[in-house]
């Protein structure tokens, strides 16, 4: 088939029909949620109010003590909007590249679209559109509270909500066009290892220029000593790059702050301006690189496929041997272990997958290492346990994340080959204590080498690291049975791409589930150390104490049913069902 047939109607009308064609597909999804699943469709709405009101009470009462500051308030909230919008625009550039990949690459329906009478180029805009919505839907949900807060604290005219969301707009079509783009450009001009090696080198460069940056503050400090004033421009001075000018986000940062300050005459339309022109041009340059490149790049990705899928025929008989003496024969048996071995070989397959994996873990492992500046400077129990605790749940809460993007959809990704599990000689129900126990035993261990991190750098006894380190256990464990157990329970087997999985009910119920799961947890850890939040001090033995064995309590029983309950109602499921297996 040709890219462009003369046969066929202009490819705005093609575009327009995969619209109609969806759009007609999501409202009967949507009315037959409505109509059939109305508990799980109140239940979401009543956890994104929920979730709208308590954002906003925080970032407001945040953003109020950042106000009341001396002399420095003001410009301290405006660069915190420009670095948030930065974030926005990283995670969203990042989030748009991996999920068109999925999409697009991995995409069963784009072979079926491939061989419609459809352009090709229409094919791939479709793809990048769809990626974008499924990106992007969820910064509206973020952002509206923070926007509130900000506009509360800054007593705001009507008029900024509009311009506002106006602005927003473009900067949105700006970052999902920008990771399309990238994304296509490696796809036709590198294959997987040698992606590999950029990101490997990139990410040595990033860590080295962080690390380097560390050991020189801390050289300035140490020999010259840093007076208030100069500590604070210097705090500014890293966040520099979150206000250049080049940056996307520092065009809508600065027209946000510009609508926000009462002085503003609303003339200044030249941020906006940068918005608007760059939004009609990056689709042009994205369209004209989809109708040169996408057919390539996506027929390169089946040969690529094709030839890894050889290499691994022909090596077949030293997989054989690894099943025989791996680690995960030995921890699961050689069932178990065999399924276990093909999720993580499945997982290093997948950039998509381990490079979120990496980045993450990668940001929360830099930033644990340099607590060990902040030891000196706090004086008191109370406010180094403060630091300890909000580490903690820092941690915990990457970790919900992370179950809930890579953990819940695991069982789902089995989809229509799930038959070939259920006649081999391996029970259905036990494929869901193989999930738990992997990913526990793999989000665990890296989060327990952060904890021992951190408690390091902040100097602790043993007895407070080996409390943070079995704290965060417990943690991993109870987060990980949510996310599988409630994979199971809410499964979408029709679907490949883990992004529109985890965007369904379940994966919504499975975040807020970890969320408050893990709020309760802190509060009872809270309990056990009361002592040095309520008066201060540091107790000997604390360990030992009446107080401090009840919280245990209370946190292993909270730990044993958030664990057991997910794990039994999938298991039930799946026999209740009848899927074939022998249970």
């Amino acid at each position: 088939m040709s890219s462009d047939p003369k046969t066929l109607d202009s490819p705005g009308k093609q575009w327009l029909i995969l619209l109609r064609t969806h759009f007609r597909i999501q409202m009967t999804k949507l009315k037959e949620s409505f109509t059939k699943a109305r508990l799980k469709s109140l239940t979401m709405l009543g956890f994104l109010t929920f979730y709208g009101i308590a954002s906003y009470l925080l970032l407001n009462r945040g953003f109020q003590f950042v106000m009341s500051l001396p002399a420095a308030g003001g410009l301290i909230m405006d660069r915190l909007i420009h670095v948030v919008f930065f974030c926005f625009m990283m995670m969203l550039i990042f989030s748009s590249a991996v999920t068109a990949y999925i999409s697009i690459y991995r995409g069963k329906d784009v072979r079926w679209l491939i061989s419609l009478p459809v352009s090709h180029r229409i094919v791939f805009l479709w793809k990048c559109f769809e990626s974008a919505l499924f990106s992007t839907w969820g910064l509206f949900i973020i952002i509206a509270p923070l926007l509130m807060a900000f506009a509360n604290q800054r007593d705001v005219p009507w008029t900024f909500y509009p311009k506002s969301i106006l602005a927003l707009i473009p900067f949105l079509v700006i970052c999902a066009s920008l990771g399309s783009i990238m994304l296509i450009l490696v796809g036709r001009f590198m294959n997987r290892r040698q992606f590999a090696i950029v990101a490997s080198i990139a990410a040595v460069l990033i860590i080295g220029t962080v690390a380097r940056t560390a050991m020189t503050d801390r050289k300035i400090i140490r020999e010259t000593g840093l007076n208030s004033a100069l500590t604070f421009q210097r705090v500014l001075g890293h966040t520099n790059l979150a206000t250049n000018r080049v940056m996307p986000s520092t065009w809508l940062a600065a027209s946000i702050v510009e609508w926000s300050h009462p002085y503003s005459t609303g003339r200044n339309w030249l941020m906006p301006s940068l918005l608007m022109s760059n939004c009609l041009m990056l689709p042009l340059v994205l369209s004209s690189l989809g109708k040169g490149w996408f057919y390539l790049s996506w027929n390169r990705t089946l040969q690529s496929n094709a030839a890894s899928a050889n290499s691994r025929g022909r090596n077949r008989d030293n997989l054989i041997e690894l099943k025989k003496f791996g680690l995960f024969t030995r921890i699961l048996g050689r069932p178990m272990g065999a399924v276990a071995k093909k999720d993580l070989i499945t997982f290093i397959r997948e950039p998509a997958q381990w490079a979120q994996f990496t980045i993450v873990f990668g940001l929360l492992a830099i930033y644990a290492s340099g607590l060990n500046k902040l030891h000196s400077q706090l004086e008191e129990p109370r406010e180094l346990y403060l630091v300890a605790f909000l580490n903690l749940a820092v941690s915990a809460l990457a970790l919900s994340t992370l179950t809930t993007r890579f953990v819940f959809p695991q069982f789902s990704l089995e989809g229509q080959k799930l038959w070939i599990l259920a006649m081999s000689p391996i029970r259905i129900s036990g494929i869901v204590m193989q999930k738990f126990i992997t990913s526990t035993l793999a989000t665990g261990l890296a989060v327990s080498v952060i904890l021992y991190i951190s408690s390091h750098s902040l100097k602790f006894d043993r007895a407070d690291t080996l409390f943070f380190g079995i704290a965060v256990l417990c943690l991993a464990i109870g987060l990980n049975a949510i996310a599988v157990g409630l994979g199971v329970l809410f499964p979408n087997l029709r679907e490949s791409n883990t992004a529109k999985i985890v965007s369904g009910f379940g994966g919504t119920l499975c975040l807020v589930l970890s969320f408050l799961y893990i709020v309760i947890f802190m509060i009872t850890l809270v309990f056990v150390r009361s002592e040095v939040f309520y008066e201060n001090i540091m107790v000997e033995n604390w360990f030992k104490s009446h107080r401090s064995l009840t919280g245990f309590a209370i946190a292993a029983i909270l730990t044993f049913f958030t664990t057991v309950i997910p794990i039994y109602f999938s298991r039930k499921k799946l026999k209740d069902n009848g899927i074939i297996g022998n249970f």
